[in-house]
């Protein structure tokens, strides 16, 4: 099953720096300092877990925002993820007529798996064949994903390296709120390779979440019917 994508931000640290003389309205000096990108890339723990039922792991993708449609109605087992990116700026002011002059010192990023999740249904147990068989598939999953994140982080590194050296100083009257914008427009530069990466992870997944695939599967064991209780639901929205 695909990721969610989350993204948490903002948060930033705000200082005040005394100039020589009070700039004019409009008028704030250009950078003099680069602006420094510190890019961290996080990735949690695999966790398996073997205790809900096929109806219980339904439940639990939806509660997390699933749309559990088409082959996952039947699932046996799901991945569940969440990639995060997390921004927090240090900025400082300086005093200019009629309010201030707004910079970036420095930009903290946190991106990768908040969570990786594993689901197999209590119905197969580990010594099982079946189980095996599932668990397998979805480690598949584990690894696409995984790749995922290796593959983008440096691209989204080497974007959010590209804007920070075009920002520009704002003038404001409000620092709070200019500094808040500033990680707004960051974040938005990095949108259309967050969006290719939600397309790559869903088209990869997709090519083993077939019908063909499945069918291959089945015949690695033979004690898929263990009194398994499909539930059932509406047809899930677009």
């Amino acid at each position: 099953m695909r990721a969610i994508l989350a993204f948490a931000f903002v948060a930033f640290g705000l200082g005040f720096q005394a100039t020589a003389q009070t700039v004019g309205r409009n008028s704030c000096p250009p950078y003099t300092a680069p602006v420094t990108v510190n890019f961290t890339t996080d990735n949690a723990a695999t966790v398996y877990n073997n205790e809900y039922n096929v109806t219980g792991i339904q439940n639990i993708m939806r509660r997390r925002g699933h749309v559990v449609a088409g082959v996952h109605q039947r699932a046996l087992g799901i991945t569940s993820s969440e990639i995060a990116l997390s921004m927090q700026a240090q900025t400082y002011a300086t005093r200019a007529r009629g309010g201030f002059c707004v910079y970036v010192s420095s930009v903290d990023v946190k991106f990768g798996y908040r969570s990786m999740d594993v689901f197999i249904a209590s119905e197969y147990r580990p010594q099982s064949c079946e189980y095996r068989v599932i668990l397998d598939h979805e480690n598949q999953h584990v690894a696409i994903n995984r790749n995922g994140i290796r593959e983008y982080a440096p691209l989204l590194r080497q974007q959010l390296e590209r804007q920070v050296q075009t920002l520009q100083p704002r003038f404001t009257a409000d620092a709070q709120t200019s500094s808040d914008r500033k990680l707004t427009d960051l974040k938005e530069g990095l949108d259309p390779l967050l969006d290719g990466l939600d397309r790559a992870l869903a088209q990869r997944n997709a090519v083993i979440d077939n019908d063909v695939n499945y069918a291959a599967i089945a015949e690695m064991c033979q004690n898929w019917d263990q009194g398994n209780v499909w539930p059932k639901f509406p047809a899930a929205k677009p």
